[in-house]
């Protein structure tokens, strides 16, 4: 199949023009893909076969070079043994494990007693099956040791080596020649496609793009260039052949674009008188089918122009047209041939849409030569017969207009008192037509409510009098039962011209409904829904109208803000659910707790107001308070469960210099606070420099979102430690907070009001996030990054807190960052973990599925038992230095400490003690075997820089320097 230039210019001719096609599509790929396979096969033999020959080699070579090994020690061994030196022969062994193969030695007299051994467990690899096959017999060799200046046997030497090692290490020189030899081959292949891309694809693709770049429409104005060296080639015999038949097209397109501009030139001139014509115009074939339609039949019938030739005309009628249609057309075909009138007749048509319209019709015939066609012509009428319906529908609609009202109708006749009311209104107050007319021959105002009865008559009165623009009251009637109905009426009066009112026309309708739901939504937007106490809104009205009340009468007023302790454990634990009726229980009994003048509001989710009103003193306030606390130390009934909360109560009263309620209120919270701050379950007064302490604390808040926004946070590390060799496992990430003013912040001091705030989710995510890019930093430089231990909380683990990273963040931080999971390890308190253990345990489980290290810190100082511990998917535990710091001069912390490694090392679990700052210290965990350590006798925690002078040498971590304690 040829590619026309349409194809050239779509499609993979759209990659020809821009100089591009696909790898896998061009000639030199292909060429150098043969020859690649071919020598990559060859190469794979020959590699193969000197894979084979060492293979068969391993065992021999094995041997000559441990014999080699054990003829180096032999004399050194020999004298150990002659003089019985076992720190000679520890020694000596320990130069012999150099050999890494070696997994075992042993060095005995000619006695067979031993003065020696040393091992250490084989290598763990998925290759050791294989091991097993190349190597089938274990090698053990034995070197029978003499003394060369006595002559005599004084022991043997004895040497196990790990076969999978040993393995291991000739399958890694193998990989290595393999790699060799396919670098060899992409270089090969990287040649060939460089020579055949030059060869043979540019000249092609120079082809493809001059062919793109023909103009359709006029192919002869861009010939194919052929360069010189390609004239008497196959490129260019091809662009001769290619520019040939671009000629001859193009003069075959000039002469057909000639005749078609001809043709349209007739077809818009034609065109143009008949979409000119205001009347709908179609002409039809023999069989009915539409041939043509002008624009104004277009438009009537709702067809593009696209849409109607072929189409049969019944489709443009309306269903039972159809009939009238053929009639008319019949009584055409009875006219003779040369007479000119037409039939007419009116009809329905329909659109495209299905809607109807009504039409004036007219058709006739017209005849060209052999072939005879109808002309119609079509007028829309929908227009008149709208008017006409519309003459006919104005009365009908003025019968009905008041009795298909839903409100009630009046019309008075002022001139002759008559009054006219429609059925509607007398329905509406309950009377039959002759009960109500009885009813008012009193007088109107009988029925009104006596509270709206003045003001209704005066306002009908001043309308009638001119004196306000408009009649629209709402008040309420009595029905004939008895009860009251809400009405709204609305009136209008025709006056003369002086202005005197001469007739009074209005409607009344029913708005009791609405009267009741405007009634419930003023008290929902000034109640609690839940405990159906007053609102902030209301709350704030009450307490300033109470302000301004006791300001006239001289009294005393105090504002109480009650808030619950840790009520967030309860929706934690419980559940919303129980949380919401606990809500209920406490406001019931606050309201229970306080004076029947003092008002309970709700201000928050579990914090709540008391205004107390009429104080003979201040103390008042506070044995309002007691009585609260009181109430609240009984347990409450929730669900047939008894359920005990406290509260803090900060007091403040108008004598605190509180000027209106935004400062009583505040004074109160921050009284509040402090009660709080002290452990809850008590009540404060305001004093004037807590203010002070709110200030600072809200200084620390503000400084607290500024270093998180423009990083003033630093990350320190302290490095944990070999308790044998003292070589540096790990670090744990220390956060620092560098204020730009005061300098280094405790931790102490901004992490409990960063837990307060929310902020510790998003301070967690910053520490995860740089530790894992310190991480990155040390691999990108060739450092074996050491595994970095972060502190979290549970609430930050779960979610719970702001910007908190939950299990999917945590996945998507590692994926970003590039770092083994294993690199991380996430510590949580033991106190936290044990708050909820069932659901921390899942948390746990899905961060170990990530392959993320977990640490229980502050081991000890807990109530965890064994059985929580068991349950726990944790991989290490952190000795509490409290239990550290004693343990050479108090036995209890000694046990405690001993048993706790014990008891970590039965389950399988790291082991760390924390706050190591003495030898005698590290001296107890060594005895003990404790895997790590760290605290000041190794390092302080240090920046990044001080870090890595200390304990990187040549991009290695190297042993801990003991500081001076």
């Amino acid at each position: 199949m040829t590619s026309t230039p349409m194809d050239l210019a779509s499609g993979d001719g759209q990659t020809a023009a821009g100089g591009r096609l696909p790898l896998r599509k061009r000639l030199s790929y292909k060429q150098a893909r043969s020859t690649v396979l071919v020598t990559l096969v060859l190469g794979l033999l020959l590699t193969a076969g000197q894979i084979v020959v060492d293979l068969a080699q391993l065992g021999r070579k094995t041997d000559a070079l441990v014999e080699q090994v054990l003829r180096t020690v032999r004399g050194p061994a020999a004298e150990a043994a002659y003089a019985l030196d076992t720190e000679l022969a520890a020694r000596m062994l320990e130069g012999l494990f150099a050999y890494r193969p070696i997994v075992r030695a042993t060095l005995s007299d000619d006695a067979g007693g031993l003065l020696a051994v040393r091992e250490r467990p084989p290598v763990a690899d998925g290759l050791a099956w294989l091991a097993g096959r190349l190597i089938p017999d274990d090698r053990v060799y034995t070197l029978p040791l003499v003394v060369d200046r006595y002559d005599r046997p004084v022991g043997r030497l004895e040497v196990a080596v790990d076969r999978a090692l040993v393995t291991a290490d000739f399958f890694e020189r193998s990989a290595r020649l393999l790699a060799a030899g396919l670098l060899w081959t992409l270089g090969l292949a990287a040649i060939l496609v460089v020579s055949f891309h030059a060869s043979l694809t540019k000249p092609f693709l120079r082809v493809a793009g001059a062919l793109a770049r023909v103009d359709p429409a006029r192919p002869a104005e861009a010939l194919l260039p052929i360069p010189p060296h390609h004239r008497e080639d196959e490129i260019g015999m091809l662009g001769r052949a290619v520019n040939g038949l671009l000629v001859r097209l193009g003069g075959s397109l000039e002469r057909h674009r000639s005749a078609e501009e001809r043709l349209r030139e007739r077809e818009a001139r034609l065109s143009g008188i008949m979409d000119n014509i205001a009347d709908g115009i179609v002409t039809l074939d023999p069989r009915h089918r539409v041939e043509t339609m002008n624009r104004a039949a277009l438009e009537l019938f709702g067809y593009r122009a696209g849409e109607v030739a072929g189409l049969s005309f019944d489709r443009c009628l309306a269903d039972g047209e159809l009939r009238h249609f053929l009639v008319a057309l019949a009584r055409c075909l009875d006219r003779p041939a040369e007479r000119r009138d037409v039939v007419r007749q009116e009809l329905t048509g329909r659109r495209k849409d299905g809607t109807t319209v009504p039409i004036a019709f007219s058709i006739s015939q017209m005849r060209l030569a052999e072939r005879m066609s109808y002309i119609c012509v079509v007028q829309d009428i929908a227009d008149s017969k709208r008017a006409e319906q519309a003459v006919r529908d104005s009365e009908q609609r003025l019968k009905l207009a008041v009795t298909a009202t839903r409100s009630g109708v009046w019309d008075a006749d002022l001139r002759t008192g008559a009054v006219w009311w429609s059925p509607e209104f007398v329905a509406m107050l309950g009377y039959g037509a002759d009960e109500l007319a009885l009813e008012l021959a009193g007088a109107w105002e009988a029925l009104i409510h006596p509270d709206d009865r003045p003001w209704t008559t005066a306002l009908a009165e001043r309308y009638l009098r001119g004196e306000v623009p408009e009649y629209a009251p709402v008040y309420r009637m009595r029905r004939k039962d008895g009860s009251w109905v809400w009405i709204e009426a609305k009136g209008r009066c025709v006056r003369d011209a002086d202005g005197v009112a001469l007739r009074f026309t209005g409607t009344m309708a029913d708005v009791t409904e609405r009267k009741r739901f405007e009634e419930q939504l003023m008290y929902m937007a000034t109640h609690d829904p839940l405990t159906e106490l007053p609102n902030r809104t209301l709350l704030h009205d009450r307490l300033a109208h109470a302000m301004a009340l006791a300001h006239r009468k001289g009294s005393r007023l105090a504002a109480l803000v009650v808030d619950l302790d840790r009520f967030k454990l309860v929706n934690d634990s419980l559940g919303h659910d129980v949380g919401d009726r606990l809500l209920k229980a406490v406001a019931g009994a606050l309201s229970g707790a306080v004076r029947a003048t003092d008002t309970v509001g709700r201000l928050g989710v579990d914090e709540f107001l008391v205004i107390a009103e009429d104080l003979g003193e201040p103390q008042d306030a506070g044995r309002i308070a007691t009585a609260i606390l009181q109430a609240l130390a009984r347990p409450l009934e929730v669900d047939g469960r008894a359920l005990f909360v406290t509260a803090s109560i900060g007091i403040a009263t108008a004598e605190d210099g509180s000027a209106d309620v935004p400062a009583l209120l505040r004074h109160a919270d921050t009284a509040m606070h402090s009660a709080k701050s002290g452990g809850g379950n008590t009540y404060r007064f305001f004093r004037p420099e807590m203010n002070e302490e709110t200030v600072a604390r809200l200084a620390l808040e503000h400084g607290l979102r500024e270093a998180l926004a423009h990083g003033h946070f630093e990350l320190f590390y302290q490095p944990k430690v070999d308790v044998a060799t003292l070589r540096p496992l790990g670090l744990e990430a220390l956060l620092r907070w560098k204020h730009p003013e005061r300098g280094y912040i405790p931790p102490a001091v901004f992490i409990p009001v960063a837990e307060e705030m929310g902020l510790i989710g998003a301070i967690g995510d910053w520490v995860i996030r740089t530790a894992l890019a310190q991480i990155a930093a040390w691999r990108a430089r060739g450092i074996d990054a050491l595994p970095i231990a972060v502190n979290v909380s549970v609430r930050q683990l779960t979610g719970d807190a702001e910007n908190g990273i939950a299990l999917e963040a945590l996945r998507e931080l590692l994926a970003g960052s590039g770092v083994d999971p294993a690199l991380l390890e996430l510590e949580l308190t033991e106190t936290t973990m044990m708050d909820n253990i069932d659901a921390i345990v899942e948390t746990l489980r899905g961060v170990r599925s990530l392959g993320i290290g977990v640490a229980v810190d502050d081991f000890g100082t807990g109530y965890s038992s064994l059985a929580y511990l068991r349950r726990l998917p944790i991989t290490a535990l952190k000795v509490d230095r409290s239990f550290i710091d004693d343990v050479a001069g108090n036995g209890d912390d000694a046990a405690i400490a001993a048993t706790i490694i014990a008891m970590g090392r039965q389950l399988g679990l790291k082991v760390v003690a924390e706050g190591i700052e003495t030898p005698e210290q590290l001296a107890f965990l060594r005895r003990h075997a404790c895997d790590e350590a760290q605290g000041f006798h190794f390092a302080r925690p240090l920046p990044v820089d001080e870090l890595e002078r200390r304990f990187l040498a040549d991009g290695r971590w190297c042993l801990a320097a003991p500081l001076e304690a």
